[in-house]
């Protein structure tokens, strides 16, 4: 089956017989350059200002192994300086072990008149395109249309503070409103920057914000509904206007108690913590539309690790939960630190490819089948994979436009 075939299959909500995998695309399944010095080298571009992911083009995907592929904003990678920088929100951040963390906030003391008065952030002026691809337009990759920016409540977190922030949403609902409806015009703004600048429309969006940490929501059900629903869904009615493709919903923590609420979003795919507190995969798809796509909800990595490890009892848990959250797209459950974790997510692509649909049919019995785990890992371990190697000289193929 070609990939356009299931990708139509997938949005569909048919289970389909061919899983589609996601590596090294977006914020969410890019790695980071503090992580990834040779593949942001050759790249030169971050997907994102703050996470910094690497931005990888079309020949750098098929060497990972991913049948999706980039589009979206190119970000020069900010100037460090004693492991500080500033994003294009004015926040300060702190490079500290491979993950950034927030030092000032610009907005932390305001009024609401100067969250009105704050300055937009300045969008970059090139644009990472897909194509043109050569070969059977049927199995072309799918398209996917990175985030611009953060999400609506990690915005305001990162320009007000996340505890004060919490604060004014119980104590002060002028600054929590002002906060939002900026944070809601500026990520509008980003994603009418990158879709209507498009030569051709993308396959599918991706929009991410955090509600929850591990053990919990950050906020109550009863904040969330009334400050932060009712702006997403302005937001998706804006991304609808720019561009019929579907939306993949990225969101962590242990979000239980608002799955409902995500999904009657009309969203087609949610990218969800699967360890969370409360996020098992039986209860999340009870609750969940049987259509709905469950995207990166089997960590694609620790099936890579499993290969790397010969640990045949995880292989066997994580192939029979990927078949089991169908319909899915494979992929890693958050972006990643390091190459060496970009290889394991390309492991784990070599595994998932290596199914065919005879064996995820028999992986859906119960129990799982050892021929199948068998046969899925041998073929994982028999690719060479070396990021490096195999990935950097293609990075900087990156095919590109200018923004006027």
């Amino acid at each position: 089956m070609s990939r356009q075939e299931a990708w139509r299959r997938l949005i569909a909500g048919e289970p389909g017989d061919v899983i589609l995998t996601d590596v090294g695309t977006t914020a969410v399944t890019g790695v980071r350059a503090a992580g990834a010095a040779d593949l942001f080298a050759t790249s030169g571009f971050v997907g994102h200002p703050v996470l910094q992911t690497v931005a990888l083009g079309d020949e750098a995907r098929a060497a990972l192994g991913s049948d999706l592929v980039r589009t979206g904003l190119l970000f020069r990678r900010p100037e460090i300086e004693d492991d500080e920088f500033v994003d294009p929100l004015g926040v300060r951040w702190l490079w500290a072990d491979g993950s950034p963390a927030p030092l000032a906030h610009p907005l932390e003391s305001a009024d609401p008149a100067s969250v009105a008065r704050h300055r937009r952030p300045a969008w970059p002026d090139l644009l990472q395109v897909a194509g043109p691809i050569g070969g059977d337009p049927e199995d072309r990759p799918i398209v996917i249309a990175d985030a611009p920016s953060a999400g609506l409540l990690e915005m305001c977190f990162a320009l007000r503070g996340n505890w004060q922030f919490l604060v004014d949403l119980t104590e002060d609902w002028r600054i929590a409103n002002a906060l939002l409806d900026w944070s809601l015009e500026t990520i509008v703004t980003g994603y009418e920057r990158c879709l209507a600048g498009l030569p051709t429309p993308p396959d599918v969006v991706l929009y991410g914000d955090d509600y929850g940490h591990q053990d919990g929501m950050f906020l109550s059900e009863v904040d969330f509904r009334t400050f932060i629903r009712p702006r997403l869904r302005t937001l998706f009615s804006h991304i609808r206007r720019l561009t019929s493709a579907p939306i993949i919903f990225h969101c962590c923590g242990a979000v239980s108690p608002i799955l409902r609420d995500l999904a009657d979003l009309g969203v087609e795919a949610l990218n969800l913590q699967g360890d969370a507190r409360g996020m098992g995969l039986k209860g999340v798809r009870a609750v969940l539309p049987s259509s709905l796509i469950l995207h990166g909800y089997t960590d694609l990595t620790g099936i890579g690790r499993a290969v790397e490890r010969d640990d045949w009892r995880a292989l066997a848990i994580l192939a029979t939960d990927l078949v089991a959250s169908l319909p899915a797209i494979a992929s890693p459950v958050d972006n990643l630190a390091t190459d060496q974790e970009l290889r394991l997510a390309a492991r784990g692509a070599a595994f998932v490819h290596a199914l065919s649909p005879s064996d995820i049919h028999r992986l859906r019995r119960p129990g799982p089948v050892g021929s199948v785990i068998d046969h899925a890992k041998e073929t994982a371990t028999a690719v060479s994979i070396d990021v490096t190697h195999d990935t950097a000289p293609h990075a900087m193929s990156i095919p590109m436009v200018a923004l006027s």
